[in-house]
């Protein structure tokens, strides 16, 4: 194969010099060198970082123009850097002819890793970048430390220990990113064997590294899902890359390892190519437009994973496949499929690589919110590879990797289904219950009336037995009707089956026993769902446990925490009136404007709609304050209407604030499916009459209630009114966040106008002009503090 070699070196004021050299066995060598200045600013890394990251979020006017003006931007630094760099050179027309069998090596520094964007490199007269022609384009080292020896497999499967880092929890990146869309599509191929490592840590890792390979199986990959940063003062004298690894011992639950920790531990335990993966599904609403930056913006994110990427390969790793920013979920699992796909062909890991690179721009349609658009994407993953490493030998014929990346996943018998229109984002949750659970046997997940609760608890079990967080099976036992311990343990024997016959013949007492000996030998999650009911909902109310059959539940739960099981608590509320702090507690937060908006597009594709055919969705998305429930119920309900243009939405969701729009949902779908349901649960038997005349007022709100207003237009002390305000916090109606502050749940004005118009018209007008009153004072307040120049006024 001709190998094609250029060596950048950096001189001062955006000057470089760059050798030239072209083998060909059996030809002698060619060599050449140029001298030349080329400067790419720091905002056109900020705008090609936009159009890969943000453009296809809501890709809406201007921004279609935008991109389009950066993509021929990106094409003329291409062309640029290849003129210079070798099309004016007495080497190119040598090689070019023979380009597509040829190996592509771009040698440079550790401190240059980043410094040019060779991927863009493009041949003006054939209008096609190298990196797209070439059979494998990979980076490389000005001499590593040490030449990797890697043994080759006989054949798979392709053994991949998958380590997922978020130290500040979700910010930043989804937690299961790509890993989800992979696991999906390798579902029954024996192709590739995917480990996920619990918990994330780089000690752990290290860990997990050994014994594979003392097992005589050692991994032959590392993919690690998560951030790396850039430090002039970190743990090493000057500046360097970092990656993230979680530590809950150390400041801020991170560690920063260097490539050379991380390279040595790779080359000691005989694993082939690190893959750095940074997939993001963006948690805040994205920017319409690169934003402005500074002459001298680094962009620190891509600069640390190139110089780390060097710095692995110097320790002496074979190889190492990096994103340079932060990708798609499609893209990468996509990019990832492929690529392990050619591996267990028996490609080295720069040809596989480079294959895949290849189908991104053949396939470059992006579906993320709104209908597929494309994106050049494939310049984004950039290989690192110190020679030739193939994992296996060369296979022909059958038996490419194939992801499907529209699969369901998997099902777990006697778990709730996925919504119909699938199951969407809350991976800051699903992140939470995985971390909870590295430290804690029981967790409760809690979250007001539509919140997903449930939904999310049997996506989590369905996640966590497939990545191996749980060996044995899952149970899943709901509390909302009646349910002492004696007929929660007869659960045990649909999940064991051998026990069966012996376990009906046991008493009681016996049962107990015989399941924490059960639970002590086989590792199991069992999701107790809907465990309000057993101290009274809401709180008050007569319970159908006696208080004893509460500390029977109770005291089972803590003898279990010495066994092998997990168990997973959903509830509206902490439940610590019965648990106290047995359980570890994570509140389901509202969903991020990206999910909202993805849910939107599955429900409009469920009706054989388009998302596009409605002009813009943030009204109505924001009206629902991430609510998943209230989404499913309004997008269909203006989907049913046929809502086109932006003014049509905003004048839905005016109608939906003042409570004129009726919520076109059926109870009797039950809690899950119907927000009345939901929002009913427990209601009637929360307030008397007076009360809920009261509560009623809660309509004239939307977003935020603070108890001092409430009480005033209520007509209540301020701990009336509290006491009140809480006890519709705890059927899910309102979320505290103390000192008398709450969050109102976005169906109340639909769900309490009725209730406020049955008063007589006299009671109502004197409500609303006591509202409007209040409004006046809190303006006047707030505009008197802006002209007192208050800084937290003036900022919001």
């Amino acid at each position: 194969m001709p190998l094609l070699r250029l060596r950048q070196f950096a001189e001062p004021d955006n000057r470089y010099r760059v050798t030239v050299e072209l083998e060909r066995e059996g030809s002698p060598r060619r060599d050449a060198e140029s001298t030349f200045e080329l400067h790419i600013s720091a905002q056109d890394q900020e705008d090609i970082r936009w159009c890969m990251e943000d453009f296809l979020q809501y890709p809406m006017d201007p921004a279609p123009a935008i991109a389009k003006r950066i993509e021929q931007r990106m094409a003329e630094i291409g062309v640029d850097l290849f003129t210079k760099a070798l099309g004016n050179t007495p080497v190119w027309p040598k090689v070019r002819d023979d380009l597509s069998d040829t190996r592509i090596e771009i040698e440079t520094t550790v401190q240059d890793a980043t410094a040019l964007p060779w991927e863009l490199m493009r041949d003006p007269d054939a209008d096609v970048p190298l990196a797209l022609r070439a059979r494998a384009f990979v980076r490389s080292t000005h001499g590593s430390v040490q030449t990797p020896e890697l043994p080759q497999s006989a054949g798979g499967p392709i053994r991949i220990l998958l380590v997922i880092c978020r130290p500040a929890g979700g910010e930043g990146i989804p937690f299961r990113s790509s890993a989800r869309r992979i696991l999906e599509g390798l579902r029954g191929n024996d192709a590739v064997r995917l480990t996920v490592l619990r918990p994330p840590t780089f000690e752990d890792l290290a860990r997990a590294l050994r014994e594979a390979k003392s097992a005589g199986e050692p991994y032959h990959l590392v993919h690690f899902d998560g951030h790396g940063t850039w430090r002039e003062h970190g743990p090493r004298e000057g500046g360097h890359g970092y990656l993230l690894f979680e530590n809950a011992a150390l400041d801020e639950n991170r560690q920063l390892v260097d490539g050379p920790s991380l390279g040595s531990l790779l080359a000691e335990t005989g694993v082939a190519a690190l893959v750095l993966d940074a997939c993001q599904t963006a948690y805040a609403t994205p920017p319409s437009a690169p934003v402005k930056v500074a002459h001298d913006n680094p962009h620190d994110g891509a600069r640390a994973i190139g110089s780390l990427a060097q710095e692995v390969m110097d320790a002496g790793a074979a190889g190492v496949v990096a994103m340079r920013y932060s990708v798609y979920v499609v893209t990468s699992a996509q990019f990832m499929a492929e690529m392990y796909g050619r591996l267990a062909q028996g490609d080295a890991l720069g040809e596989a690589a480079t294959f895949a690179r290849k189908q991104l721009h053949a396939r470059p349609l992006r579906e993320i919110a709104f209908d597929p658009r494309p994106l050049q994407d494939w310049m984004v993953p950039v290989v690192f590879e110190a020679e030739p490493v193939a994992l296996f030998p060369r296979r022909t014929g059958a038996g490419n990797l194939k992801l499907k990346l529209d699969a369901a996943g998997t099902e777990l018998e006697g778990l709730p289904p996925r919504p119909d229109a699938g199951f969407i984002g809350r991976d800051e949750t699903l992140l939470a219950l995985d971390r909870a659970f590295d430290d804690n046997a029981i967790v409760l997940l809690h979250a007001y009336a539509g919140s997903g609760k449930t939904t999310a608890a049997a996506e989590f079990a369905r996640w966590y037995r497939e990545t191996g967080g749980i060996e044995g099976p899952v149970l899943f036992t709901s509390f909302e009707q009646y349910q002492p311990l004696a007929r929660v343990l007869n659960d045990l024997p649909s999940a064991f089956p051998e026990i069966a016959q012996r376990w009906f013949a046991l008493d009681e007492a016996k049962r107990r026993s015989a399941a924490l000996q059960l639970l002590g030998q086989q590792s199991v999650l069992w999701i107790w769902d809907n465990v309000e009911p057993v101290a009274g909902f809401p709180k008050g109310t007569e319970s159908k446990w006696s208080s004893q059959e509460q500390r029977e539940l109770a005291d089972f739960l803590r003898a279990a925490r010495e066994t092998k099981a997990k168990f997973l608590l959903t509830s509206r509320r902490d439940e610590r009136d019965w648990l106290g702090d047995l359980p570890a507690r994570i509140t389901v937060p509202r969903m991020p404007f990206q999910e909202r908006l993805e849910l939107a597009r599955a429900l409009a594709s469920k009706r054989g709609r388009r998302l596009t055919e409605v002009g813009d969705w943030r009204p109505l998305l924001d009206f629902t304050d991430g609510n998943p429930l209230a989404i499913t119920v309004l997008v269909g309900q203006a989907l049913r209407h046929g809502l086109r243009t932006r003014a049509q939405v905003e004048a839905f969701v005016a109608r939906l604030r003042s409570g004129e729009a009726v919520f076109e949902d059926e109870a009797t779908q039950g809690r899950t499916r119907s927000l009345a349901a939901s929002l009913n649960y427990g209601f009637e038997h929360a307030f008397n009459e007076e009360e809920r005349r009261q509560v009623s007022l809660l309509h004239l709100f939307h977003g935020f209630v603070q108890a001092a207003t409430f009480q005033h237009i209520a007509g209540v002390t301020r701990e009336d009114g509290i006491l009140l305000l809480d006890r519709a916090a705890e059927v899910g109606l309102l979320t505290a966040y103390g000192s008398g502050n709450y969050s109102i749940h976005p169906a109340l004005p639909w769900f309490f106008r009725g209730l406020f118009e049955q008063q007589d018209p006299g009671a109502r007008e004197r409500s609303l002009r006591l509202y409007v009153e209040e409004m006046a004072s809190l303006g006047n307040y707030y505009h008197g503090r802006y002209e007192g120049a208050n800084r937290d006024v003036m900022a919001y």
